[in-house]
């Protein structure tokens, strides 16, 4: 195994096992099931929110690592209403009508809110991967140049509303992709271990 890589390995995994809670926020997406591949070894409570409208192949993916690592998982597919409902919520805690911003809170909220009603007080979330890790589809298109400027200019200004809205409901956050030594390290990752070619494939 390359160096590097081994290295972001054994970080990973410190920063995660280092989390005390029991939850985690399961999209299905590689964010969380890094997260979840390494908290195998504890028993681990899933929760996972989806709209009803727009299901997707998420849901799916979400079934298979909960169940691929042993995890007792609780789906909650919501309604438009339910969103709209969230979204005011949303803007309410964060007082910003940016409507990136809210797009992306607005699961988060939905999330956490599921949880709260499960009776957990705490949740691991995968905040921070993409930005650290080049983890958006507009990175593929930057060469290497363009691709380290731009995560800088990213690291610079990210923020994660996820914290203020877990506690406004009672949820404590936990994010290990936001550990200082994960940080640290993919800030110092060359920027070809993010985007890489092989063959016809970028990614």
């Amino acid at each position: 195994m390359d160096k590097k890589i081994e290295s972001l390995y054994k970080i990973l995994k410190k920063a995660i096992l280092e989390c005390n809670s029991t939850s985690i926020s399961l999209s299905g997406g590689l964010d969380s099931s890094i997260i979840g591949y390494f908290l195998q070894p504890k028993k681990i409570n899933a929760i996972s929110v989806f709209a009803q409208e727009f299901l997707g192949t998420d849901l799916t993916y979400s079934q298979m690592v909960a169940k691929k690592f042993g995890f007792s998982q609780i789906i909650k597919i919501v309604k438009i209403e339910d969103i709209l409902t969230a979204i005011d919520k949303t803007i309410k805690i964060l007082g910003v009508f940016n409507d990136i911003e809210i797009r992306n809170s607005v699961v988060m909220y939905l999330s956490l809110e599921a949880a709260k009603n499960e009776g957990y007080s705490s949740l691991i979330t995968g905040d921070g991967a993409d930005e650290l890790f080049a983890g958006y589809n507009f990175f593929l298109k930057m060469n290497e140049k363009l691709l380290k400027k731009n995560l800088e200019r990213i690291w610079k200004i990210m923020h994660f509303p996820t914290q203020k809205i877990g506690k406004s409901l009672g949820i404590k956050i936990e994010a290990p992709f936001l550990n200082e030594t994960v940080i640290d390290f993919a800030k110092s990752l060359p920027v070809h271990y993010n985007v890489k070619n092989e063959g016809n494939e970028r990614y």
